[in-house]
């Protein structure tokens, strides 16, 4: 078990007045079996009343909704945490097994697994780690090639991308081989930025994987929120009314 204290600070800023904005946030860390949320505060900047619900992931969400003209929106957490992944979670949902949104293979993602899959023996952690070590031999870490949009099919194209698109890719090579995966968004000792991974159905529980590290999933990782893919994790998302405006977004994050 590790107790590790945890911020995360993001600064949206729009070029241009936008009112009557609706969103909605994944930013507070879930208790469960594996992490224990000491504490945790959450503040936003414009002021604003919110509320807070659970979704069909688990996810913590804190909904609100700002009326006015305003040209940013700033929010941070502060917490401490006890992270213990010598513990198991068992959330099991049928779901995972199934290609989404940005998993979804194409024909150059199929034929990868199909060239590998003969190689992929054992259990299901042997399974894992190899498709996972297969990654990382084909795929180069490199930001500035792809954004929040980009899909597993369009990253393996690329032969480069981020955190996003490693995790992307290994679930979709996961699902195709039978096993049940899911994309987890969270904090870790890596950039300064937030950090993705995947964890897996070994039969009885889950066990995480970084396929962006190729490591194992460690006391150093904080869950913030988990779904089928990014999609069902995006730590912000809004609907705003206003002209035209581009959203400028700075990240900061730490996990001591």
């Amino acid at each position: 078990m590790k107790r590790v204290n945890f911020s995360y600070i993001t600064k949206l800023t729009f070029d241009d007045y936008v009112h009557d904005h609706s969103f909605a946030l994944r930013i507070i860390p879930p208790e469960t079996d594996t992490q224990h949320v000491i504490s945790c505060s959450l503040h936003i900047s414009p002021h604003v009343s919110t509320q807070q619900t659970t979704d069909a992931f688990g996810n913590n969400v804190t909904a609100g909704y700002l009326k006015g003209d305003h040209r940013f929106l700033d929010f941070e957490i502060k917490g401490a945490a006890d992270i213990d992944h010598s513990k198991h979670r068992t959330d099991y949902m049928p779901c995972y097994l199934y290609q989404s949104q940005y998993t979804k293979p194409d024909e150059a993602l199929t034929n990868f697994y199909e060239s590998v899959k003969s190689r992929c023996t054992g259990t299901v952690q042997d399974r894992t780690e190899f498709l996972c070590d297969a990654l990382s031999d084909t795929m180069e870490y490199e930001k500035g090639l792809t954004d929040t949009s980009t899909t597993s099919a369009q990253a393996f194209a690329l032969k480069k991308g981020v955190c996003q698109d490693f995790s992307h890719i290994l679930i979709s090579l996961l699902r195709m081989d039978g096993i049940a995966a899911r994309y987890i968004a969270g904090l870790a000792f890596c950039d300064g930025e937030t950090h993705s991974w995947v964890e897996y159905w070994t039969g009885d529980h889950w066990e995480g994987i970084d396929p962006a590290n190729n490591c194992p999933v460690s006391d150093d990782y904080l869950v913030i929120s988990q779904g089928r893919d990014f999609r069902d994790c995006s730590i912000d998302r809004g609907v705003m009314f206003g002209r035209y405006t581009r959203q400028l977004q700075l990240v900061r994050t730490v996990l001591t």
